[in-house]
C-alpha cells in the first residue's frame, strides 16, 4: 500500500513538472515605455506600449517562436502590430477576443523566429495598445539511464547446464578478449569456468580501463555438477565480486584455454 501511495506521489509530482515546463513564460522589452496592468484568471501582468514612433526590442536568442499579446484602451478602426526581424516587416491585423473591464483584447499572434535571430522589434503606432510578450519552454528530454551492464566483445555465447536448468554464458579466448561496462555505479558478480588442457593451469587477467586488477589461476579440479556441451573437461568455478564501481572491465586468456564468463548485476543495491 505504501508503494502504491509513492508511486502515485511520484506520478503526480513528474505531471506537476511537465505542466510547469509547458506554461508560457513572460518576456522582458529592452526599451518600454508605459504600462498597464492586465488582470485576469490566468495571472496578472504588466503590458507596455512603446514610446511615441518609436519600437520595442525584444530578445529572443535561442526561441523559434513567440506569441504576442495585446489590449487596447479604446475601440480601434483596424488595429495592427509590425514586427520587425533584421529588415524583414510584417504587419499583423489584432483581432478582437473579448473585452476585460473597460479594456479590449486581441487574439494572440504567434511570431516564428529565424535561427540565429538575436532580437526582434515590435512597432505600433496606435498609442492605446499595450502588449506583452510570451514563450513556451521547449520541453525537456527524460535522461536516458544507461543499461546497468553492456557486453561489447566476446568470442559467442554458450549454454551451461546445471540440475535440467542453463544459463548464458559468454566466452574468451587468447585470440578474443572479453569486454564490458558497469554504468550507474552497480556492483557485479562474474561466475567464471574454464575448459580443461593438459596440465598446464588455466590463466585469466581481469583489467579495468585498461589497467590490470589482478591475475587468476584454474587448478586442475573438475566439475562434474555443470556441463556445456562439446566440452569434456569443465573446470570448478571461480567468484569474483566486482564492486569498484562504474568502468570498462576486461577479461584476457593468459593461458591457452577457452572460458567462460557470466556477469550479474547485484540487485537491491
Amino acid at each position: 500500500m505504501i508503494k502504491k501511495i509513492i508511486s502515485t506521489c511520484l506520478t503526480l509530482m513528474a505531471l506537476g513538472f511537465a505542466f510547469a515546463q509547458s506554461r508560457p513564460r513572460v518576456m522582458t522589452f529592452e526599451n518600454p515605455g508605459t504600462r498597464r496592468l492586465l488582470r485576469t484568471e490566468a495571472g496578472n501582468h504588466y503590458y507596455y506600449r512603446s514610446l511615441p514612433e518609436r519600437s520595442m526590442n525584444l530578445p529572443v536568442e535561442g526561441l523559434s517562436a513567440i506569441e504576442l499579446r495585446s489590449f487596447s484602451t479604446q475601440a480601434l478602426r483596424r488595429p495592427q502590430v509590425t514586427v520587425i526581424i533584421g529588415r524583414t516587416r510584417t504587419t499583423h491585423d489584432l483581432v478582437q477576443s473579448g473585452r476585460i473591464g473597460t479594456y479590449l483584447t486581441y487574439n494572440p499572434v504567434s511570431i516564428t523566429i529565424p535561427q540565429g535571430t538575436q532580437k526582434i522589434e515590435v512597432l505600433c503606432y496606435d498609442r492605446s495598445t499595450y502588449f506583452r510578450a510570451f514563450y513556451t519552454p521547449a520541453p525537456r528530454r527524460p535522461a536516458s539511464r544507461r543499461a546497468n551492464l553492456v557486453v561489447s566483445e566476446h568470442a559467442g555465447q554458450i549454454e551451461m547446464r546445471h540440475n535440467g536448468d542453463s544459463s548464458s554464458y559468454y566466452s574468451f579466448s587468447p585470440e578474443q578478449d572479453f569486454l564490458f561496462t558497469i554504468n550507474n555505479n552497480r556492483n557485479v558478480d562474474l561466475y567464471i569456468r574454464a575448459k580443461l588442457q593438459d596440465r598446464t593451469p588455466a590463466t585469466f587477467e581481469l583489467y579495468r580501463n585498461g589497467s590490470l586488477v589482478e591475475r587468476y589461476e584454474f587448478d586442475m579440479r573438475r566439475t562434474t555438477r555443470y556441463s556445456v556441451q562439446g566440452v569434456s573437461s569443465l573446470s570448478i568455478g571461480k567468484k569474483l565480486v566486482i564492486n569498484s564501481g562504474s568502468g570498462e572491465y576486461r577479461l584476457k586468456a593468459v593461458s591457452n584455454n577457452i572460458f567462460f564468463a557470466r556477469p550479474v548485476v547485484k540487485r537491491n543495491q
